[in-house]
């Protein structure tokens, strides 16, 4: 279905380009990309002098954006102590929400993702040297498969830029520039470690280029390896929840196991030390000191990763006005997580589909003489679970690019052809196969040789092994373990082939400067897949009660561009400089069809040291390969799900007959097994987005070096794409009578809910962020040295439900709105931080220099009900207290206990030194003054969020020589 766009219709506002930064320090445009052109002429050859930034295509003597960019230079980069791009732009961009990084072990694959204004990382565009970079199936960038020492700069697009690069720009843009024209060689090394004796890095690297008459050619390699922090070398992240007693956080799944026998009302578990042969071994499961496995100490804290990335550019110049370029990059990953040993569990009432049995009268381990009808307990002999990745990544570029003049105008263009792949292998174990796990616990004996067999003599089940889940951690042999436990196999693919076609000059002169033009044409296809093990796809998997099936897909884009900058005033009173620019962009997707974004921009100095700036503009995400060709995933549940039409849900009049009207009986019952089924949707449309910024830069000709800016945006994002729940998807039919929704619902021809499913959808309503960024930049030279001040600020005034709802109020699904969430931990993507800051003062004279970073997280609101849940539960009100605001009710009578997550500043020194002999040594420490996270009660592990610095400071050391 064609999806069409309208071009901007509304008004200007204002908005402000951080500008005018020192060079050691982060930029908001880039000073020195001066990039010399050839250009034809009939007297004599000329080189113009271009400024290329990103927000753009248009290359021109002098251009100024209407958009914030921030430029983070290759000083910036090196003096962080940091040895990955994603590490660095996590750590200086106030304007980056929770991302994937090294802290985050479960759920985590070892990527690591740039998130701008919160808004997800697949709303955020991910370019290198202005070209896409493949995303993972989900829509989102590893920014781990790009090596530091090839990136020259990193350019930070803090606004929608759709107009100019096309789907996923709608928060921003992450432009990766890599290093050109690089003569000489360079050799680096790279140490750091926690001042807790672990998590040690290391970073070895070699560069070198050389220029010789038409060619320039440069190459270079890197090797990094990062060692793994245990969440047990730190005290808050030691246990479950950092504050709580281990009888109240810890896991009741233990190597002791959890056992209940059909002929019994209780559950049992093994007295330690003994064999578990009789059951006078086992007692009754007590909640105070049963339910303490400590889990959490098993867990990586700060993940390992180990790198191997070679690179190399070359450029012939074949004329004065032709000359092509080639890149090639590989990179390999290799990453690990790991968890607390696997926990098994199974019942023949409890759960369903393949986890639906228990142990048997007649296993040969039993010793209650009856059926035990669940079973629960910890393979401690199994070891941690890991899964690793290996992840392949390789990128080829060829460009060709060239200049003419036209009615003595000078103009360029270019044409490039990329290949970007990624390629994930991935390893996990240990996990149970229910299947032989089924079997290990059925009926066994011992044969005329004294082997356990499973089955009986009549019918010997051929390579099994039975399993002895009674006898405690040591009565689970490894031949029991090798026959229930598997290591799943998971492989994963994504390609983005790219071909570009541009050409930018000046159309004409007006009064007051070159009307300039951009335009081209782009070609792209995106394609992947994602191979589950068997084990995943057949849901055969123990624990887990899903099953997931393979996704593959592909499709395409036709698009072109159109871009003019437009000089209005110039030297007048009032007007220095007044200019607009526009931009359109037109895309055909072979998913849905065409849309088209424009964007209009406004540039105004009405005096020479203040200027105006604002920017409008249209955005849009295409479905992402997962969410258009998602394989079939299921999840069965007992009592999860209820039924709006049961006669237990009490239905209101409306409702009833909703559910008259679908055919439902009026003496339907809720359900007890319901299967939930999940998939792709190829006929999504795209999210859509407008943006507009407004603000001011300042920079007084009375005070040299010194700027101000401040700038206002609000981010609008529609037809939000997502999984609706499951259950939602059934009160959408029922309660609020969506007839559309109606066709996912199946039922028994007794009318009793048995399944739902929930394809990925352009969910109703939508998100709306609205903010502010500060900066003051200043640079000093005096007889002490050079200095560099820095201090950059967002504010987030609004994050949350488009159009600004009250909290509790009903949204277009049916659900309440949990109003503006800036500041608080109750954001679908996570945390939200109302104010982030980071300041910088920068020192140099003659071969020294030092540095001083600080980074500055607000306090978080976040709910605290579990705190209040488990005090109620072992009877200790004193654990209230960890609560902030244990009593608190947000809305009507409900209580709503919340706590205040403190703020926390981090310090950052680094010094160094321009030695004699051509090289440079750097030594620093991140988190100087040692302030440990502080603690949440809502965090999804280590009671910390993981965007915060891991316990410890962490000191560093680098060494660069040039030859």
């Amino acid at each position: 279905m064609a999806m069409a766009r309208t071009a901007l219709t509304t008004g200007l506002v204002s908005t402000l380009l951080l500008c005018g930064a020192p060079d050691a320090l982060a930029q908001d445009t880039p000073d020195k990309d001066r990039v010399p052109v050839a250009v034809a002429d009939t007297s004599a050859p000329k080189t113009l002098e271009t400024i290329v930034v990103t927000g753009t295509h248009i290359r021109a003597v002098d251009i100024e954006t209407e958009q914030p960019v921030t430029v983070l230079t290759r000083a910036d980069l090196t003096r962080t102590g940091l040895t990955g791009v994603a590490d660095i732009v996590q750590s200086l961009m106030v304007a980056d929400g929770p991302t994937l990084n090294r802290n985050v072990n479960n759920g985590g694959t070892g990527e690591l993702t740039v998130n701008l204004r919160s808004l997800g990382a697949n709303r955020t565009l991910v370019l290198v040297n202005g070209r896409r970079w493949a995303t993972a199936l989900d829509g989102s960038v590893d920014l781990t498969a790009i090596p530091l020492p090839m990136v020259e700069r990193v350019e930070v697009l803090r606004d929608g830029a759709s107009a100019i690069y096309g789907s996923d720009a709608i928060a921003g843009v992450v432009n990766i520039i890599t290093r050109r024209n690089y003569s000489g060689a360079e050799l680096g090394a790279y140490v750091g470690q926690s001042d807790h004796g672990d998590g040690l890095r290391r970073e070895f690297d070699f560069t070198f280029g050389h220029a010789a008459g038409k060619w320039n050619v440069a190459a270079g390699a890197e090797y990094g390896k990062d060692d793994p922090i245990l969440a047990g070398a730190r005290s808050i992240s030691a246990v479950p929840v950092f504050g709580l007693p281990l009888s109240a956080s810890g896991s009741l799944t233990t190597p002791y196991g959890l056992f209940e026998p059909s002929d019994s009302y209780e559950a049992l578990v093994l007295i330690p030390g003994t064999p578990g042969t009789s059951p006078d071994d086992f007692r009754s499961f007590d909640t105070g000191r049963d339910r303490s496995y400590n889990f959490a100490r098993f867990n990586y804290l700060q993940t390992p990763q180990e790198r191997r990335a070679a690179f190399a550019h070359a450029r012939f110049d074949a004329t004065s006005n032709l000359a092509f370029s080639a890149d090639v990059l590989f990179n390999q990953r290799r990453s690990a997580q790991q968890l607390a040993p696997a926990a098994i569990s199974f019942s023949d009432y409890q759960y369903v589909g393949m986890q639906q049995f228990g142990v048997a009268a007649d296993n040969l381990y039993n010793p209650f003489g009856v059926v035990v009808d669940s079973v629960r307990i910890r393979l401690a002999g199994a070891g941690d679970r890991r899964f690793e990745q290996t992840v392949d990544t390789t990128r080829l570029h060829f460009g060709v690019e060239g200049a003419f003049t036209v009615k003595g105008r000078d103009w360029t263009w270019g044409a490039d052809l990329s290949r970007v792949r990624a390629s994930l292998a991935e390893s996990t174990w240990p996990y149970a196969d229910n299947e032989k796990l089924a079997l290990a616990v059925g009926p066994s004996f011992l044969d005329a040789a004294g082997t356990p067999r499973c089955g009986t003599p009549a019918d010997v089940i051929a390579g099994c092994v039975p399993l002895n889940v009674f006898g405690g951690p040591d009565a689970v042999t490894p031949a029991m373990l090798d026959y229930i436990t598997v290591t799943e196999h998971n492989r994963k693919r994504a390609v983005t082939d790219d071909a570009i076609a541009h050409v930018t000059g000046p159309l004409a002169d007006l009064p007051a400067g070159a009307l300039q033009f951009a335009a081209g044409v782009e070609y792209r296809h995106d394609s992947g897949y994602d191979h589950p093990d068997p084990m995943i796809v057949s849901g055969r998997e123990n624990g887990n009660g899903t099953s997931q099936g393979p996704t593959q897909g592909a499709y395409s884009v036709r698009e072109a561009y159109l871009e003019l900058d437009v000089p209005l005033l110039k030297d007048r009173p009032g007007a220095r400089e007044l200019g607009l620019d526009l931009a359109t962009r037109w895309s055909n997707y072979s998913l849905f069809g065409t849309t088209t974004n424009s964007q209009l921009g406004l540039r105004w100095k009405p005096i020479a040291d203040l200027l105006v700036r604002s920017n409008y503009s249209e955005g849009f995400r295409a479905p992402s390969l997962f969410e258009a060709f998602g394989g079939v995933g299921t999840f069965t549940s007992i009592g999860y799900f209820y039924d709006p039409c049961a006669v237990e849900e009490e239905p209101d009049p409306s409702t009833l007959a909703h559910c008259s009207g679908q055919g439902v009986p009026a003496d339907v019952h809720d359900p007890f097994e319901v299967t939930a089924t999940f998939r792709g949707n190829q006929k999504l449309q795209p999210e859509t987005s407008r943006s507009l910024t407004a603000g001011l830069v300042w920079s007084p000709s009375v005070l040299p070096g010194f700027s101000a800016s401040l700038d206002w945006y609000r981010i609008k994002v529609r037809d939000a794409i997502g999984q609706p729940d499951p259950q939602g998807v059934v009160d959408a039919c029922y309660v609020r009578g969506d007839t559309a929704a109606c066709g996912n619902v199946m039922r028994n021809p007794d009318g009793t809910l048995i399944g739902i499913v929930a394809p990925q959808q352009n969910l109703p309503g939508g998100l709306e962020t609205e903010g502010w960024d500060l900066g003051l930049h200043w640079r000093r030279d005096t007889r002490a040295g050079t200095f560099n001040l820095r201090w950059d600020a967002a504010y987030v005034d609004y994050w949350g439900d488009i159009g600004k709802p009250a909290l509790g109020a009903e949204l277009p699904d049916g659900s309440l709105s949990n109003g503006n969430v800036a500041g608080t931990a109750y954001s679908p993507f996570g945390v939200v931080w109302r104010v982030r800051s980071v300041a910088s003062l920068a020192w140099q004279r003659g071969p020294w220099n030092a540095s001083v970073t600080a980074r500055y997280f607000s306090p978080i609101k976040e709910g605290c009900g579990m705190v209040t849940l488990v005090a109620a539960r072992v009877g200790d009100p004193s654990l209230r207290n960890l609560c902030s605001n244990p009593d608190n009710v947000l809305l009507g009578v409900f209580p709503s206990p919340e706590n205040r997550v403190a703020s926390v500043t981090y310090f950052d020194l680094a010094a160094g030194w321009e030695a004699p002999w051509n090289a440079r040594v750097t030594l620093g420490v991140r988190n100087a003054f040692d302030r440990d996270p502080p603690v949440s009660y809502s965090a999804f592990a280590n009671s910390f969020f993981p965007d915060y610095d891991v316990p410890g400071r962490f000191w560093w050391a680098s060494y660069r020589q040039r030859f």
